[in-house]
């Protein structure tokens, strides 16, 4: 039986230590919202690439954009911004998300990082969607989110990789983790149908999302908010004047991170809001 410790190779410069420091990353879901949002801001602020995570246990996958080879697990930084983001293009097996969420902490620790936080999306929590930028922390740094004009989530269970990076981060209590969550059209329109009934199986949600997101390209909508969520974290104006454009490279993903959606158990799949 493969051990845990060669289930990730972690290669990973170290940075300045300085408590400004943040780190963004991704829980992929099926909009691609959060993927994008990562890589668009990775582009956008010309982010310096200081290491990579490889997973043994899964065989190698590189993604291509415009003839360029992309390893998925990359980590880069803006030291003028205090930002470090994780490039997350494929999702990461159960199995060795708990590991990667450690070492990536571990990392975070040793470099005087404070802030750790993830992206994701969800279907609307009313009737139809809005601009808020909704997260998740800890009692003690409510506030200090709020201030920043951010919604804190008022009820909601969380499951999967949402609810494994926040009792990572928060157990530690050397790290203020978060979560941002915006509302996505996309998953608001299918969450509506399987409630009608008119959708029910993991093939019609797969055949519709391979015709929207496959067709047209990521939510869009959900990764302005996410980018927007960035900014106000950090200070950064980040133009997003060539997201629409930028989303629709990354269509094709849709298809790996829906297999690997679709191979974890329902209930873990999306933040369910109460």
């Amino acid at each position: 039986m493969e051990s845990q410790a060669s289930l990730l190779e972690v290669k990973l410069k170290s940075i300045p230590r300085d408590p400004r420091n943040m780190l963004v990353l991704s829980c992929p879901e099926p909009s691609l919202a959060s993927v994008v949002s990562i890589e668009y801001v990775i582009d956008a602020l010309k982010m310096e690439e200081i290491g990579a995570i490889k997973i043994g246990s899964i065989s190698p996958v590189i993604t291509v954009i415009e003839g360029v080879a992309k390893l998925p697990y990359r980590l880069f930084y803006k030291r003028d911004s205090n930002l470090v983001t994780i490039r997350q293009h494929v999702p990461i097996p159960p199995n060795a998300y708990k590991l990667f969420i450690e070492k990536i902490l571990d990392w975070a620790d040793e470099n005087g990082i404070t802030k750790v936080v993830c992206l994701t999306s969800i279907p609307a929590l009313g009737d139809a969607e809005t601009d808020n930028i909704y997260f998740v922390t800890e009692e003690s740094h409510v506030q200090e989110f709020k201030s920043l004009g951010l919604v804190p989530l008022s009820e909601a269970t969380l499951t999967g990789l949402e609810a494994e990076f926040l009792d990572a981060v928060l157990s530690r209590g050397t790290l203020t983790g978060a979560l941002l969550l915006a509302e996505s059209k996309l998953l608001t329109s299918i969450n509506n149908l399987v409630k009608t009934g008119r959708i029910a199986s993991s093939q019609d949600v797969l055949f519709i999302l391979n015709q929207t997101v496959g067709r047209f390209g990521p939510d869009v909508s959900a990764a302005i908010k996410l980018i927007r969520g960035i900014s106000l974290l950090t200070g950064i104006n980040v133009s997003m004047d060539n997201l629409e454009e930028h989303a629709k490279k990354y269509a094709f993903l849709i298809e790996k991170n829906l297999e690997e959606y679709f191979k974890q158990p329902e209930k873990e799949r999306v933040p369910t809001v109460l």
